[in-house]
């Protein structure tokens, strides 16, 4: 059994159904726990055109056909060849650009398949089954997994699907949704279909989409701002249907990237000029962290950053604020995107080259999901940052930059890079899900990079 952790509260609240409530339960040969209590700890990754995962599996979320916890990454059968990779609390998808699989927990109908089951003990497939689209859906450019519900771009529509107890499939409902359904209609009664979707994004219970006009709807949840409007600080303010965010800037910039954490949003703005000269800015809004008034030793302490801001000052915003911003003039440039819970990687680099790319990050840091062994983890009384921080290379010192990178993922408070073929991990392995055996005389994360170990 495992505790939820502070900032995982959220997802042990208003979710879960009667027979599955509350934080407690176990794993089972034959059926899946009767309860959630172990969130976002397995992860997917790409390696020779084959999907692998790793770590907690009581709700076949890796799909190996097992709920067999594996602290190794293992194929997932049949799937090769996908283009991306996503997982929830406890259900993980994949594409190739045609169709979707998913696998997992299925009790809010997230695989979106018309043959799973969404009532327990039967709700989950260990194995991948097909997402079921209509008919016309002929390509899939995106996809994105929240924790119970999961977004997709097909045919340049959107299509959500799963848990919609936080209008985070914008349907204007609150119903939950078995198989995709089409979301046609914005808050404004904009035409979405018009617009066209470009990306989708995801966090806990709120959800983004991209448009083809350069614009960034969200929906759902908004306790903490993350759907960028006025914070009510209750259910009550979540946003039904998709809503353009407001806030973001006008200037001639265009947004090209979004991206989601639990209760935070983000918008990647670029913009290039005359001379073709590219400048970038990070936007985000939502969940900043918070500070902790009941500890009169240390009055200054704080957690969170993910929008790089302290948290003392600034504790959540509906209104976007500049993450990090690029000029023209500065050598490297924001390439990729990674989220975990509560934690931003960027994939950084020199203009026109992957030669010296590295990793920054920044956020919580109560797993080591950040990187940076000179920083607060679990043995300090801060274990945040609001300031990016280089993720640092596995060497004795443990002082030298993580470089030559030419990917990331994160899951949960997971993070991983792709160094000349080779997966790098660091952060939480208490179920293996960085590719680690589980350590069970210390600590469970690993503050520096190590080898993902793969069958």
């Amino acid at each position: 059994m495992q505790n939820c952790r502070r900032f995982r509260l959220l997802i042990c609240a208003g979710l879960l159904t009667a027979a599955l409530s509350g934080c407690g339960g176990s794993s089972s040969k034959d059926h899946i726990p009767s309860t959630v209590s172990i969130f976002y700890e397995h992860s997917v990754l790409f390696r020779n055109h084959t999907t692998f995962t790793m770590g907690y599996n009581g709700f076949g979320q890796l799909g190996d056909g097992t709920l067999k916890t594996r602290e190794i990454a293992v194929p997932v059968p049949g799937m090769v060849n996908m283009t991306k990779a996503v997982g929830g609390v406890a259900h993980t998808m994949v594409t190739d650009g045609t169709k979707v699989w998913a696998w997992g927990y299925n009790l809010y109908g997230q695989l979106g398949n018309s043959t799973a089951l969404t009532t327990y003990p039967d709700a989950f497939k260990s194995s991948p089954v097909p997402v079921t689209f209509p008919n016309t859906v002929t390509t899939v450019t995106d996809i994105a997994a929240g924790a119970y519900h999961s977004l997709a771009v097909g045919n340049d529509a959107l299509y959500a699907w799963g848990d919609n107890a936080n209008r985070q499939l914008g349907d204007s409902t609150i119903i939950k949704k078995t198989v995709p359904v089409e979301i046609k209609r914005g808050h404004a009664d904009e035409d979405l279909t018009a617009l066209k979707t470009v990306q989708v994004a995801a966090g806990g219970y709120h959800s983004l989409a991209l448009m083809g006009d350069g614009s960034v709807y969200a929906w759902g949840d908004n306790r903490k701002g993350q759907a960028g409007h006025v914070v009510l600080d209750t259910y009550s303010s979540a946003i039904s249907s998709p809503r353009k965010v407001l806030g973001l800037p006008g200037n001639g910039g265009a947004i090209t990237k979004i991206a989601a954490s639990s209760r935070t949003s983000y918008a990647l703005e670029e913009k290039v000029d005359g001379n073709g000269v590219l400048t970038q800015t990070l936007w985000g809004w939502g969940y900043n962290g918070y500070k902790d008034a009941t500890d009169p030793t240390n009055p200054k302490k704080t957690t969170g950053g993910e929008l790089a801001q302290d948290p003392a000052v600034l504790q959540q915003t509906a209104v976007p604020v500049a993450v990090l911003s690029i000029a023209a003039t500065d050598d490297n440039v924001i390439k990729k995107i990674a989220t975990g819970i509560n934690h931003l990687l960027l994939l950084m680099g020199p203009r026109g080259s992957d030669a010296g790319n590295f990793v920054q990050a920044v956020g919580y840091n109560d797993k080591a999901q950040l990187g940076n062994s000179q920083r607060p983890s679990l043995t300090s009384k801060d274990t945040s940052l609001s300031s990016f921080e280089f993720v640092y290379a596995l060497n004795t010192a443990g002082t030298g930059t993580l470089t030559g990178v030419t990917d990331i993922a994160a899951f949960g408070t997971s993070s991983f890079a792709l160094v000349n073929g080779t997966w790098y991990a660091w952060g939480d392995n208490g179920n293996g899900q960085v590719g680690n055996k589980v350590a069970t005389d210390t600590i469970t994360y690993f503050q520096l990079p190590v080898t993902v170990k793969f069958q």
